[in-house]
């Protein structure tokens, strides 16, 4: 038996029963094999997923998953609410759970059509909810894994998971920014750090706080090296845009790299670890 309910905008009973049947909603992905464990750093292929392991053990689980599936409780689905889903979850053949948001372009609202088939009719039809090909979001049971494509159209779903995509808090862009090597100017300062550059700040002082001195002395280095533009007195950067904060992140992220066969200086967009004897 499969089943497909509804998350609705009811604080009291969450959920809705839709259909429970032998219905196929969605098909497991053929390239789900492809998948990178989730970081801000990797920007996917066509054919790959994120994933994030241990998915039933992290905060941002939700109850769903973490309890046995069980639809007794829900009531059905009314003519009225389709425009008040958030989301359709579909439990499939007791392993899978698919994920799908509801945005209001995915119901359609009751109009007059023709309908083409064996008998050719005008009818009103009800409201629909359309299913997408491809779920948003999807939970293998047996391997404790989610699957997905893009952050931010899960975050709704699974509330907190964003914490894997954090942005520096206040406090940390004042203290990085109070760092020996950074000076700013021209009135650049906390209030000034956009929401791009707060995510790589987050990144960045996590990683770089994991150097030994003499490594952060090279990765500056490094980084003047790479971008002679930012202005470097010998012991500090002066920063005064955001363009100069995302050139100097750039450099602690060691983004930075040249093509050996053309000597081109290039900036990387996505950073993948690659495995050397399996370590």
């Amino acid at each position: 038996m499969n089943y497909l309910i509804a998350r609705v905008n009811d604080h009291k009973e969450k959920y809705r029963k839709i259909i429970a049947d032998n219905t196929v909603f969605y098909n497991l992905p053929s390239n789900l094999k492809n998948h990178h464990e989730y970081t801000p750093t990797y920007k996917l292929e066509d054919d790959e997923w994120y994933s994030v392991n241990n998915f039933s053990k992290k905060d941002f689980c939700i109850e769903l998953i973490k309890d046995k599936f069980d639809t007794t409780s829900y009531k059905p689905l009314t003519k009225a609410e389709p425009c008040n889903v958030t989301y359709l979850c579909a439990f499939q053949d007791n392993t899978v759970y698919y994920f799908q948001r509801v945005f209001k372009h995915s119901v359609l609202e009751r109009k007059k059509a023709v309908i083409l088939g064996d008998e050719i009719a005008v009818k009103e039809n009800p409201k629909q909810i359309i299913l997408s090909d491809n779920a948003d979001a999807i939970y293998v049971i047996n391997e404790d894994t989610l699957y997905f494509r893009k952050l931010e159209t899960i975050s709704p779903i699974f509330v907190g998971i964003d914490v894997l995509y954090r942005e520096a808090t206040k406090k940390e862009v004042s203290d990085f920014l109070g760092q020996t090597f950074i000076h700013t100017g021209e009135g650049y300062g906390v209030e000034k750090v956009g929401k791009a550059n707060r995510r790589r700040i987050a990144i960045a002082i996590e990683n770089f706080n994991k150097l030994k001195k003499e490594q952060k002395t090279v990765v500056i280095k490094y980084t003047n090296d790479y971008y002679p533009q930012l202005n470097f007195d010998g012991n500090s950067f002066t920063i005064k845009s955001e363009d100069d904060m995302k050139y100097l992140l750039y450099g602690l992220e060691q983004l930075y790299y040249t093509t050996p066969a053309t000597n081109e200086k290039r900036v990387a967009n996505s950073v993948s670890r690659i495995l050397v004897n399996g370590k």
